[in-house]
């Protein structure tokens, strides 16, 4: 059985401990963010470490690109950074108690299946979304409507 002083003694240094390593966990989150780079080099992105875009840098040659192709390079490269930064987030996890394994379980970005662009755009006065709203019943503030 401990004295008080030997359970005070052992409280204490696992106070420290757990504060040693909230400081590293929050360390290790806060640089968890990414920056990858397409392989032609035209396309850099920078991703927070929840995976949020914070910087994308487009050289002039990536500007020369059809829509498309940029559009595909931006989204490719953002999910290469998401996928680092994710590995980061986990990794950070570890000195805590977390599970190595979960940072294999990862799908790395070309794992992940591309989502189609949409093939359809919406043309201009299609009405489409032309609603008129011209029998809707309207009430406005000068109304005198008693409630």
């Amino acid at each position: 059985m401990q004295t008080p002083d030997e359970w005070l003694a052992d409280f204490e240094a696992k106070v420290a401990d757990l504060q040693q390593k909230a400081t590293e966990f929050k360390k290790n989150i806060e640089s968890a963010g990414a920056t990858e780079r397409s392989p032609d080099g035209t396309v850099t992105v920078t991703v927070a470490p929840n995976g949020s875009l914070t910087d994308l840098h487009l050289t002039d040659d990536a500007m020369r690109k059809s829509a498309a192709d940029l559009t595909a390079e931006i989204l490719v490269t953002t999910r290469k950074a998401r996928q680092r930064a994710a590995s980061g987030v986990a990794e950070a996890f570890v000195p805590l108690g977390g599970d190595r394994a979960m940072v294999q379980r990862i799908p790395g970005a070309e794992d992940v299946a591309e989502p189609a662009l949409p093939t359809r755009s919406r043309q201009a006065g299609t009405g489409e979304d032309d609603h008129d709203f011209a029998d809707s019943p309207v009430i406005y503030k000068d109304d005198d409507v008693s409630w």
